[in-house]
């Protein structure tokens, strides 16, 4: 698409999104392709001044993230390798060891941080670049900071580790451990040794993630382009293995604590997009800028633990596990998704002809999941982990769709609608998992179909999928319960008439009724010192602890959104670049 990118008008501060703006010189433009040795030349062409900057200037800019919604439900609003064989011997050190570091897994799953200190001085993570060793042909990412309430925080000193919160368990450590024995055993028989994705990795630390750990990289933005292209790792370099299974049961127990850890993070967590765009309107407004779309492509997203979207969502449950199985890391891997394919088999015939990292092929991905390949003795499978969409399954996929793949399940069902999901390889390519959507309404059912590419590590979760999500045109905050429901939150379009911008609170009432209220943004435009409606003000009081919100907390999150959506110029623009992405994959 010829789209000629608009002039920046600069603000009153120093042009620093310019100079930083260095970092993101499409290889396109400069007539290089999106192989290794393309970046190499543009690497080489740069001064060592310019390397360094382009690595170390990320805008250290505030934000949450988005991701994983549709309509105005409150349901919906809003993805084998030969193992090393070791003697009796080493498995049994390697089952021993892992004991104690299980049992405190399963004792808690919770999270807190320790700090240590190194050669006596103290080691602070969020400045220190995390190299990314999954790729040569884009730019790593280092670690993002937090949100803007922490900018001015420290979040603690010295090196964080990943701890649990609490040892009371109905089980103690020997019995969790002579219960997952021979999960362990498995594990340890089929470790790959030491190195990128393994036991290793700091998977999670205090507020955020080692995007290392995920493989994270910047993709390559040619210009005229709306999102930077996605990419993924070499076939040949760092690939995820494949678990090996000798029977059904031994993988099935597996998959019952895999699924059991997953529902937890759901009670745990929020699906929260909000968050993510009052941090992102608010570091617009400090550059002094008129022109999103400028600062929309050189925008750093962080990532952090409290405001989740289905890619934190992704590096959380990844996290979680490697720390019950260390050696998980080496079978977990992140996967992208494109929602609603229109034609599934012209999709994979596209990614045949182009790849579907080229421009011409106008993905979005815009969605993420947890994938682990497996084998059942000679049956080939893959479990798929989709909390972005509050799956409280570990769905499992065979390839010949005998037990134990998990067919068609109900994921809600509402008064009005039942949603129902099916999971199964893709008929026009073993690369693809589809992903199979029912809506019944009434009499009437309707049939949507996305794609999984699970052939590779998605590598550019951040950079693509959560950029794509910083403009979409639909927000929620949401609670969901261990089995996926949602029961409680907030939710809005974005309106070109402001005028009319509205948002929905739903909750919990009594006698198992579910609330619902539409009220206008403009109920909390109120002076200072002043107090909302009382209409309002019931709503929120309910509503906040089925958030686990204060209600100052909630009321003042309420009065930002305010701001945000009475903005006329900053949604005009969040809603021509969403239009301008929608254009690009209108085919697929």
């Amino acid at each position: 698409m010829d789209q000629s990118k608009p002039a920046t008008k600069f603000g009153d501060e120093p042009d620093l999104l310019f100079n930083r703006a260095q970092g993101r010189i499409s290889l396109h433009s400069l007539g290089a392709s999106t192989s290794s040795e393309g970046v190499a030349a543009v690497q080489a062409s740069l001064s060592p001044s310019a390397n360094a900057s382009r690595q170390l200037a990320n805008i250290q800019l505030e934000a949450t993230f988005n991701d994983c919604e549709s309509d105005g439900d409150g349901q919906r609003e809003d993805g084998a390798a030969a193992a090393v064989e070791c003697d009796g011997v080493a498995a049994a050190r390697g089952a021993a060891g892992l004991d104690q570091q299980l049992a405190d897994a399963i004792s808690g799953m919770g999270l807190t941080t320790t700090a240590t200190l190194q050669d006596h001085h103290v080691i602070e993570p969020a400045e220190t670049p995390i190299s990314c060793q999954a790729t040569k042909r884009a730019t790593p990412m280092r670690t993002p900071s937090t949100s803007s309430e922490d900018d001015d925080e420290d979040v603690g000193d010295g090196e964080l580790e990943w701890m649990p919160t609490t040892t009371t368990d109905l089980t103690s450590a020997g019995t969790a451990s002579e219960r997952y024995s021979d999960i362990i055993q498995l594990l340890a028989k089929q470790q790959h040794g030491p190195g990128p994705g393994s036991a290793g990795a700091n998977w999670a630390m205090a507020d955020g993630y080692d995007l290392s750990a995920y493989h994270q990289v910047n993709g390559v933005w040619p210009l005229g382009h709306p999102l930077p292209l996605p990419d993924w790792g070499n076939a040949e370099d760092q690939a995820k293995g494949t678990l090996l299974f000798e029977n059904v049961w031994q993988y099935e127990e597996l998959n019952g604590i895999v699924e059991t850890a997953l529902q937890r993070m759901l009670e745990e967590t929020h699906y929260n997009t909000v968050n993510l765009f009052v941090d992102f309107y608010r570091s617009f407004k400090r550059t002094r800028r008129s022109d999103l779309r400028s600062f929309f492509q050189f925008y750093d997203v962080p990532i952090n633990r409290r405001h989740h979207m289905c890619v934190s969502l992704a590096f959380e449950i990844m996290a979680r596990l490697v720390q019950m199985f260390p050696h998980l890391g080496q079978y977990l891997f992140v996967v992208s998704c494109e929602e609603q394919v229109a034609d599934c088999n012209d999709y994979v015939q596209m990614d045949e002809e182009y790849g579907m990292n080229s421009a011409d092929a106008g993905v979005e991905k815009e969605h993420v999941m947890v994938a682990m390949r497996f084998a059942i003795g000679e049956r080939r499978g893959v479990m798929i982990l989709d909390p972005g969409y509050h799956v409280g399954r570990a769905v499992t996929v065979m390839s010949d769709q005998s037990y134990p793949h998990t067919g068609w399940f109900n994921q809600s069902k509402e008064p009005h609608l039942q949603r129902d999901y099916c999971y199964s390889y893709s008929q026009h390519s073993d690369k693809f998992v589809e992903w199979k959507e029912r809506e019944i309404r009434g009499d009437e059912a309707s049939f949507k179909t996305s794609l999984i590419y699970i052939a590779q590590e998605y590598m550019t979760a951040v950079d693509v999928t959560v950029r794509r999500n910083l403009v979409y045109n639909f927000r929620s905050l949401l609670s969901r319960d261990a089995k996926g429901r949602v029961y409680a939150g907030l939710y809005f379009p974005l309106v070109s008439n402001v005028q009319e911008a509205h948002l929905t609170l739903f909750y919990d009432g009594p006698n198992e009724q579910r609330v619902k209220a539409k009220l206008m943004f403009s109920a909390f435009k109120v002076g200072k010192g002043k107090q909302l409606p009382d209409y309002v003000t019931q709503h929120l009081v309910k509503l906040s602890p089925q958030l686990n919100m204060s209600q100052q907390d909630l009321t003042e999150l309420c009065k930002s959104l305010c701001e945000v959506v009475s903005d006329q110029n900053f949604i005009g623009q969040v809603l021509a670049i969403n239009e301008d992405i929608g254009n690009m994959s209108l085919e697929n």
